[in-house]
């Protein structure tokens, strides 16, 4: 074959690596697309990552990654429009669908490279504890918390969602990419080891949720009843919005209910009203015998999303301000301490984005929390569904009112007792019973300690693939044990020109040949050379007596 057939054959694979790539990126977005979000297919999910995955070890480094990003970036697209039109962000805020992408992408490469180093079991786990560690240290660090953790795409499913409370979301996380990369690693004994971890987690699911709480139930009613007027106190709106919810209170009341709800920022008053307004929400609750939970905006002295609890019996009304303000939306001073009133607690919308606070109400033994919020329509469902997994996490029955997005009561299981959507211009109740009582969980007692245990794992498959010269690793372009007629020279390998530690697919390096540098052959074993593509793997023997036979060697 001439030099001009070996740069068109070159070209056929370089096109064929590409359109495997595209189409993979292509599957991976769709499944993504549909399998988080607002709204999911939870079971897309689990496939979400399989076909970048699967063709990542078939491919460059180079065209991995951008394979990779571009399947995950497409797929996040389903939150475009949320955060440009709902919440209203620059579009700089697109960047942080850019940077999960990108993550994504680095964890498909770790894979890829544990794989071509011939390290596939310790890949199969350490890709998918990357990927939970990661999401780990985003919740840490963003000012959004877990809001963008894949493990919310599962909260309904039981009983695989009550990993959490051992894990915490990471677990989920972390097995939500385990069945790609068994997959991708091609190994029977890994696909066994997959349906034991399944089997196991189902059957702890099956497990918790057969234990029911034996407090006595108290009834609760999640009002909401929000317009579009001015809802400043007492000379806009807010005395209208407060009658509007003033004959759902009472009728709550009538039906049985024991605490009555009330949404987040209801009314803005300024701190020298506060007492008047609070003055008639405390008659409210007298008059109705009723735990009154109301959200307001207090202006003046540093303005705080506050929610406070009215009592029957006319003592203090129990005060908590929001911990965790959506960056840009809400200029208020955070909150800095916790709230709880007998054995209840009190957080607010947002709040449940954050996995270590609603722990800290697990560690006081918190039996019940009431969570006033405010949705953007559109993103109800995945709201509460945040809320449910914090509820697993720490075994505590959760009452939230999302007035604009779904009012919800869930037990300590993450169970769904009652649910309704809360319409944007129209009022809407919710009763239903809890039965108030923690189940301490291992989440609450231990932790992150899955995190760091995902980041000893991740770490592991970093200490491989820095190892030189180790059995199945690369070294000087080959791969102990497999005959270099096994190994797809570089173009087919699919590896950068000259790097001799860049794995191909099967774990070689690919090299091409330069001027003033030897004649650029790679051996794994003496006596073959690279230059006859038509031969198996690309190579010959050089016969004794040619030109190149004095540069052999002994075997």
């Amino acid at each position: 074959m001439n030099y001009e057939s070996e740069k068109q054959l070159g070209r056929v694979r370089g096109v064929r690596a590409w359109v495997i790539g595209v189409l993979a990126a292509l599957a991976t977005g769709a499944l993504l697309f549909l399998g988080s979000g607002l709204q999911t297919v939870p079971a897309l999910t689990w496939l979400a990552a399989v076909p970048v995955f699967f063709v990542a070890p078939l491919l460059r480094a180079r065209t991995a990654g951008v394979v990779a990003f571009a399947g995950w970036a497409l797929g996040l697209t389903n939150l475009a429009r949320y955060l440009l039109e709902d919440l209203e962000l620059p579009v700089v805020a697109l960047g942080f669908l850019v940077a999960l992408a990108a993550v994504f992408a680095l964890t498909v490469l770790f894979f890829r490279a544990l794989v071509v180093r011939r390290h596939p079991v310790v890949a199969a786990f350490a890709a998918p504890a990357l990927w939970a560690v990661l999401d780990y240290l985003i919740a840490t660090f963003s000012p959004h918390g877990a809001f963008t953790s894949l493990a919310y795409t599962q909260a309904g499913v039981a009983p695989v969602n009550q990993v959490v409370s051992l894990t915490g979301p990471w677990g989920l996380s972390f097995l939500l990419l385990l069945p790609a990369a068994v997959i991708a690693a091609r190994r029977l004994v890994l696909v066994g080891m997959l349906v034991l971890v399944a089997a196991g987690t189902c059957l702890y699911g099956v497990a918790r949720l057969g234990h029911t709480a034996e407090a006595q139930p108290v009834k609760i009613a999640v009002l909401s009843a929000e317009g579009a007027d001015d809802a400043r106190w007492p000379d806009a709106g807010g005395p209208a919005i407060l009658e509007r919810y003033r004959p759902l209170i009472v009728n709550a009341a009538e039906a049985g209910a024991h605490i009555v709800l009330l949404p987040e920022k209801m009314i803005d008053v300024r701190t020298t009203e506060l007492p008047k307004l609070s003055r008639q929400l405390q008659t409210l609750a007298t008059s109705n015998n009723i735990e009154l939970v109301a959200g307001l905006t207090v202006l003046g002295d540093g303005d705080h999303n506050r929610a406070l609890i009215f009592h029957p019996d006319a003592s203090t009304p129990t005060s908590y301000d929001k911990h965790h303000l959506i960056p840009g939306l809400e200029p208020y001073t955070p909150g800095d301490h916790l709230a709880t009133y007998d054995d209840w607690g009190l957080l607010i919308c947002k709040d449940l984005d954050f996995p270590p606070l609603a722990r800290q109400y697990g560690k006081l033994g918190t039996g019940l929390l009431l969570v006033p919020a405010l949705d953007f329509v559109d993103d109800g469902w995945l709201h509460s569904r945040m809320a449910i997994l914090r509820g697993i996490e720490n075994g505590i029955p959760i009452a939230r009112d999302g007035s604009k997005g779904r009012l919800t009561l869930t037990d300590a299981n993450g169970r769904v007792i009652a649910e309704t959507t809360a319409p944007a211009d129209a009022p809407a109740t919710l009763i239903g019973e809890l039965r108030p009582g923690i189940d301490r969980t291992v989440y609450t007692a231990w932790g992150d300690w899955f995190a760091w245990l995902c980041g000893l794992v991740a770490l592991a498959g970093v200490v491989l693939l820095s190892r030189r010269g180790g059995r199945g690793s690369i070294r000087h372009g080959q791969l102990r044990g497999l005959p270099v007629a096994d190994l797809p020279a570089g173009d087919v390998a699919g590896d950068d020109a000259g790097d001799h530690h860049g794995p191909g697919a099967t774990g070689v390096a690919g090299s091409r040949e330069a001027a003033g540098r030897g004649d650029g052959v790679h051996r794994a074993e003496r006596g073959q050379r690279h230059d006859r593509p038509r031969e198996p793997g690309g190579v010959r023997p050089v016969a004794p007596g040619t030109a190149d036979a004095s540069r052999q060697h002994g075997p």
